[in-house]
């Protein structure tokens, strides 16, 4: 009896590993929103920071650059030397649009544009085809210093190497005062009195 029941088990894991290597995805990649998470000090004051998670699929596995894919199409002043693709959307008389966020660059001594576009690194080592999914966790700067109580969004696009762009997602409204950061962390509208929260996060994968 033993022995039938360990050749049952046998069975079983076969039918689970085949099952899991007849996962196929579409060599573009796909990508869906997960979350936001907002980011306070120790002092539980809101660090202007926060978290974006989203999942993504790949049907190759062709995702992400390392620091030496610098040659084009990837190069520095080429078009896709990103493969990460955000854009910075601020709420205007009850609509959402794109704005230039700028940052004062001493250097020049005029203001530069900020960009959130992103390279994240390879996510397989191999360049043999393989499906592969997960998460990934974006840490970025959302509150503008010129306009610290704004309602924003973003939305983002990835490529992989091959250049096919995912799906466009947006994100649900960000709110970048401290007051409306705090209660949107916990999920309320009513205004509250101070910013006294924290928040900790256990990121999947970090960009």
């Amino acid at each position: 009896m033993k022995k039938w029941k360990l050749i049952a088990l046998s069975l079983v894991l076969l039918m689970v590993t085949a099952c899991r290597e007849q996962v196929e995805y579409p060599i573009e990649p796909r990508i869906a929103y997960e979350g936001f998470t907002y980011l306070f000090n120790a002092d539980s004051t809101f660090s202007g920071e926060g978290v974006i998670s989203f999942s993504y699929t790949d049907g190759d596995g062709d995702l992400g650059l390392d620091d030496a894919d610098t040659l084009y199409p990837f190069g520095p002043n080429d078009a896709h030397y990103y493969n990460m693709v955000v854009e910075y959307l601020k709420l205007v008389d009850g609509e959402f649009v794109k704005t230039p966020l700028l940052s004062w660059n001493v250097q020049t001594q005029s203001y530069d544009t900020v960009t959130f576009n992103a390279r994240f690194r390879r996510l397989r080592d191999s360049e043999e085809p393989k499906a592969i999914s997960g998460t990934m966790d974006y840490k970025l700067t959302v509150q503008n210093p010129f306009s610290p109580n704004d309602t924003i969004k973003f939305e983002i696009h990835i490529l992989d190497r091959a250049l096919h762009e995912s799906n466009v997602i947006l994100t649900d409204p960000i709110y970048t005062g401290c007051r409306d950061a705090f209660n949107a962390s916990l999920g309320k509208t009513n205004p509250v009195l101070r910013c006294k929260h924290r928040v900790s996060t256990k990121p999947t994968h970090n960009i």
